[in-house]
């Protein structure tokens, strides 16, 4: 009794509109026949009484169908327990009309041809009047329940359909999150192993930014070997590791960029590992750009003194990839002797 309770709760107000639209139009199909008879005053009591009676029955059958229709089974059961609920429905609800054509004094067209051909009273229950009309009530009742079947398997499919991209972007996600984390587990072996030698030879020339150098290399160290249990980086920590990796390109007698950085109280803000170093090292590989510079407003914005540098290459792409995958963008401008990198990202 739970069960079917339940059921009935569950009436979606759609579900509602289509069985008294039907009911509606049901008691509407033969208000024709008021054509060839002289209702007269009795056009309002005719009209209640052929709304009203179709309403009962559809009200039924409804209730018949909600705790078929909200059955877990599936299959050839499921379309069983639909018929035989569509069937219950029918012959419940014509027995109550049957009920409520005694209790209405309102007249129907079949008093009123009644009364003109002498036949016999409509209201005058016969097993046989009842099974046709069972029947009658049955079969567009069936069509209704079809439709409402078919509605329903495409709405779960549709739902089923969502659920696999939403767990398929998931996966996406997580996977990206663990490339970009091999991807920050990586130092260039070539520049450690050049930063050493040049430490090593500063030592053994006995040059005094030898210790400074070696600290600038533990630091790098420090930031650019990842965390491999956080699940991402932060803006102030991306911006740590781009200043420390011109540092350690300066100490090689390089000629990296000057590094300017204006994050304000953005240091903390989450932001995906990798982003933002490997544009700087493209614009490096482009070009000569002597000033960098990192922003944050409504954008993350990072930009080169340096035109040219929106070229598609293959690392371009991967980066934008990323940020599609994330929900983000990547957008690169370039004119007026710079280029600008700004990046989207989902709140």
């Amino acid at each position: 009794m739970n069960s079917i309770w339940t059921a009935w709760r569950s009436l979606r107000p759609h579900e509602l509109a289509i069985f008294v639209v039907a009911a509606f139009l049901f008691g509407a199909s033969d208000l024709t026949l008021l054509l060839e008879y002289r209702v007269g005053e009795q056009l309002p009591q005719v009209l209640a009484r052929h709304f009203l009676l179709p309403q009962v029955s559809g009200l039924v059958l409804m209730l018949c169908w909600l705790p078929a229709a909200r059955s877990p089974a599936t299959g050839a059961d499921r379309r069983r327990r639909l018929i035989l609920a569509t069937l219950l429905g029918s012959a419940l609800g014509m027995g109550l009309t049957y009920v409520a054509m005694r209790a209405l004094p309102w007249p129907s067209i079949c008093d009123l041809m009644q009364a003109s051909y002498g036949k016999p009273p409509c209201n005058q229950f016969r097993i046989t009047g009842l099974i046709g009309d069972t029947l009658w009530v049955f079969m567009p009742g069936l069509m209704i329940v079809g439709a409402l079947e078919i509605r329903a398997q495409r709405r779960s499919q549709d739902e089923a359909a969502q659920a696999l991209l939403k767990e398929h972007s998931v996966l996406r996600r997580h996977a990206l999150a663990s490339r970009l984390a091999a991807l920050q587990a990586q130092v260039e072996p070539g520049l450690l192993f050049d930063a050493l030698v040049s430490i090593e030879q500063a030592y053994a020339r006995q040059d005094s930014s030898a210790s400074a150098r070696l600290e600038r290399l533990i630091r790098h160290l420090r930031v650019a070997l990842p965390r491999l249990r956080d699940a991402g980086a932060t803006l102030g920590g991306e911006a740590e590791l781009i200043a420390s990796y011109l540092d350690l390109l300066r100490d090689l007698n390089g000629h990296p960029p000057d590094f300017e950085c204006e994050l304000g109280s953005h240091g903390a803000m989450a932001l995906p590992p990798m982003l933002l170093l490997p544009l700087v090292q493209r614009a490096l590989r482009l070009g000569r750009p002597t000033r960098c510079w990192l922003q944050v407003g409504e954008r993350i914005m990072l930009g080169f003194d340096q035109e040219g540098l929106c070229s598609d290459d293959a690392e371009l792409p991967s980066l934008r990839e990323r940020l599609t995958v994330l929900g983000g963008n990547l957008v690169c401008t370039s004119g007026a002797g710079r280029t600008l990198f700004a990046l989207e990202l989902p709140a």
